[in-house]
């Protein structure tokens, strides 16, 4: 049975977004874009929406090591913000999807052709 003084409430966890802007015109643009954004991903960050990533941390100290991963990691051109908020804000979220037409409506009836030689 745990201790319910050892359950780590949803105030201290911590959920880090971190949303990106750079430059891709470039071959070198777009391999600095690539390795920032697979160190994301080796760092345990998750795709929120294109450019935007989320990490989920136990605890403020946690999600800050990880604000200075992501500042060490940065390429020198290109904007980056890292916002942490708690668990709890982050369970607060509203999602508004209003779109002009539902993904599964596009899905049209399959055709087949048929090929005789």
């Amino acid at each position: 049975m745990k201790n319910k003084n050892s359950a780590i409430s949803g105030y201290r966890k911590m959920v880090l977004f971190v949303m990106f802007d750079m430059p891709t015109e470039t071959k070198k643009d777009l391999k600095k874009y690539r390795n920032f954004r697979k160190k994301l991903f080796e760092l345990g960050f998750i795709m929120f929406q294109y450019s935007i990533y989320i990490r989920f941390c136990r605890s403020l100290v946690i999600s800050q090591k990880y604000e200075k991963k992501i500042e060490q990691y940065a390429p020198l051109n290109g904007s980056i913000r890292v916002l942490k908020i708690t668990e709890e804000q982050y369970k607060n979220m509203i999602i508004i999807e209003n779109y002009r037409e539902k993904p599964e409506k596009k899905v049209r009836e399959q055709v087949q052709t048929v090929m005789v030689f």
